[in-house]
């Protein structure tokens, strides 16, 4: 009977041990009624999209930290959301509001909404010359994702934004990561490849 406990417990450990790097925080609280809630799921999958590229540039070398760290950042994700649930279940707590204070904090900046199709006019890192690069971006509150085409591979690729500042890597073989401004013009900033960088722009399709 002790056999069959452990080995239950093992097996249920190793499920939730799989489902959780499986999965990638989301936001799930509707800003309009819980703005602080839904502004901390938003800073935690952008810190989410930081350990795992700092995961892609050292490999293996981080000795399980950083994906404890992702993990306990899921689960602070899903507490958020059951923190909106018990809020929404209690309507008249909800809605009541703060208590003026002394001074008001200053409204949130809006993010700029980047999503459709752009052109992006790379330089290159290694030598002179340029490349062009598509990406079809779907924006989600302040998460990017989307796909990516170049010259030379494509996959998927995923991100965010933060006012008019903006970020995106790909899930490529070899990996980029694009930093930059949202502009009138469209976008422009660096872009990193290899521990190399280089400016990059971008217009809308």
């Amino acid at each position: 009977m002790y056999t069959l406990k452990l080995s239950a417990l093992i097996t249920s450990a190793v499920l939730f041990g799989t489902l959780a790097h499986a999965q990638t925080p989301v936001v799930t609280v509707d800003p309009s009624r819980h703005g602080n809630l839904a502004s901390a799921q938003e800073s935690l999958v952008q810190a989410y999209g930081r350990i795992s590229e700092a995961q892609r540039e050292n490999g293996s070398h981080l000795g399980g930290h950083a994906q404890r760290a992702k993990d306990l950042l899921l689960q602070a994700n899903q507490e958020i959301g059951l923190a909106s649930d018990q809020a929404d279940a209690n309507p008249g707590e909800a809605m009541t509001a703060p208590a003026a204070g002394p001074a008001s904090a200053p409204a949130p900046v809006a993010n700029i909404n980047v999503s459709g199709s752009w052109t992006i006019y790379a330089y290159d890192v290694n030598h002179s010359g340029s490349s062009l690069k598509q990406v079809q971006l779907m924006q989600n509150g302040s998460v990017i994702t989307g796909k990516f085409k170049g010259p030379n591979q494509k996959g998927n690729l995923q991100g965010w934004v933060n006012g008019s500042h903006v970020e995106f890597s790909t899930d490529t073989r070899e990996i980029l990561t694009f930093r930059g401004e949202v502009t009138p013009d469209g976008m422009s900033g660096m872009y990193g490849i290899h521990g190399e960088h280089a400016p990059w722009k971008a217009q809308r399709n």
